[in-house]
């Protein structure tokens, strides 16, 4: 009963949504890629438990789409690879790979037609896979808020470069994602 509650108030709120930018000349749609630097705030815990060697820094990887409903407001799709850490002890070495899709709102303040700044908060629903030597792998996933924000750089009307910090909450713990990436407009 309360699932059907819940699925009728998102249809009722996406039906608001869709109702509000019809007609809207400003409103577009997005894609694009981008690529950055992981870090997870974490190799000072490791090595207070005897860690030896710990990298807790990887390259990012993402795919993003989107839908600008006006110049101020988007919603944003992505999946993003947070890459790897690893940390070692007594011989034996820790792996854990990242990676999940985000849903995220965006407010867009444009400066001039070619910059604008903005910011997201949304969740992150993600995968982890754990591998230890002589243990083998395990998995968990979950989902946590994300924030973050950026500059964008249009060069053209249909194509833009843009700069972005995100912040991820994965189980108290924080992992940040500074990247670079290509926007494509339609």
């Amino acid at each position: 009963m309360k699932m059907e509650k819940l699925k009728r108030s998102v249809q009722a709120c996406v039906a608001v949504m869709l109702f509000g930018v019809a007609g809207t000349a400003a409103a577009q749609g997005y894609i694009g890629v981008g690529a950055g630097l992981t870090t997870v705030n974490l190799c000072d815990d490791l090595f207070a438990l005897g860690a030896t060697s710990c990298d807790d820094e990887d390259t990012g990887l993402k795919l993003f789409g989107g839908y600008k409903f006006n110049p101020n407001f988007a919603v944003e799709g992505a999946w993003i690879d947070l890459g790897e850490v690893s940390a070692s002890a007594g011989g034996g070495t820790v792996t854990a790979e990242l990676d999940g899709i985000q849903v995220a709102a965006v407010g867009m303040i444009p400066i001039n037609p070619q910059f604008g700044v903005f910011g997201k908060i949304g969740v992150y629903m993600w995968d982890a896979t754990v591998s230890a030597t002589g243990f083998g792998s395990v998995s968990d996933d979950g989902h946590d808020i994300m924030f973050g924000a950026g500059v964008s750089w249009n060069l053209t009307s249909k194509f833009g470069l843009r700069a972005e910090w995100e912040r991820f909450d994965i189980d108290g713990d924080d992992v940040d994602f500074l990247s670079v990436g290509a926007q494509f407009n339609f």
